[in-house]
């Protein structure tokens, strides 16, 4: 059974419990990749939650709950805040590349590619 079959036959909960299962033997999850000096961070997000925070995966993507509207950017603003703080970086070492009025969204932090294993659990841990 591929990791694919396995995150929409299950819960969001327990879908946590299979971020150690990647594609083609990865040892960082799909949603996180090594692009162009720094990773790339896929998101889905779902804006006007009770709070902001990290909780499962979406179409292959990480899901973020994010507490801001999506009014006036605020919603972006609190995703990039959200990140910098969860991976300790400046907030100026995340950007935001597609989907800047979309639910599907694509993000890059600036660390060195030594960082990936930590990254991706420092980023599925916002909000814990």
């Amino acid at each position: 059974m591929s990791v694919r079959n396995i995150q929409f036959s299950l819960r969001p909960r327990i879908i946590k419990e299979f971020f150690a299962l990647h594609k083609n033997g990865d040892e960082l999850p799909f949603w996180l990749i090594w692009k162009h000096e720094g990773w790339l961070v896929q998101l889905a997000i779902r804006s006007g939650a009770r709070e902001t925070r990290a909780d499962g995966l979406l179409n292959d993507r990480l899901k973020l709950f994010v507490k801001a509207p999506p009014i006036e950017g605020r919603a972006n603003q609190t995703i990039i805040a959200a990140i910098a703080e969860a991976v300790d970086t400046t907030r100026s070492g995340v950007q935001l590349v597609s989907g800047l009025k979309s639910k599907q969204k694509s993000v890059r932090i600036e660390l060195p590619r030594e960082a990936g294993m930590r990254l991706s659990q420092q980023l599925a841990s916002i909000g814990h």
